[in-house]
């Protein structure tokens, strides 16, 4: 559990510092908002990520009305299906039936192209 709030954190830092830097990303969230949560079934994990054309803030307890719900099994396969080398790991995840995915499936594409400018090195 300890890892996967981890690597949550350095998610919401990613996504602050890039809307900080790049031009692209922030054009593209002003484009289309995206407010996403990520839960495990047990609700013993709950985050929300919000991503609004005036900034990026996370928020341990999605208490607003989220466009898209994350929803894991367990902690560990949120881990293991997130730091899955493998591209397709989420889309398979989903057709096994270990994230669940409520609101709008949509906005799991636009989650993913906005991932897409995450720069992890600097």
């Amino acid at each position: 559990m300890l890892k996967l709030k981890l690597l949550l954190w350095v998610l919401g830092f990613l996504l602050k510092r890039t809307w900080r830097s790049s031009e692209s990303f922030r054009a593209e969230i002003a484009k289309t908002p995206l407010n996403f949560a990520v839960k495990t079934a047990d609700k013993k994990l709950d985050h929300g990520f919000l991503l609004q054309a005036t900034g990026v803030t996370t928020q341990k307890n999605s208490t607003q009305t989220m466009d898209m719900t994350l929803i894991f099994g367990t902690a560990d396969k949120a881990w293991r299906t997130f730091t899955s080398k493998d591209k397709n790991a989420f889309m398979r995840a989903i057709q096994e039936g270990e994230v669940k995915v409520e609101g709008d499936y949509k906005q799991l594409f636009q989650l993913q192209k906005l991932v897409k400018h995450l720069n992890f090195k600097r």
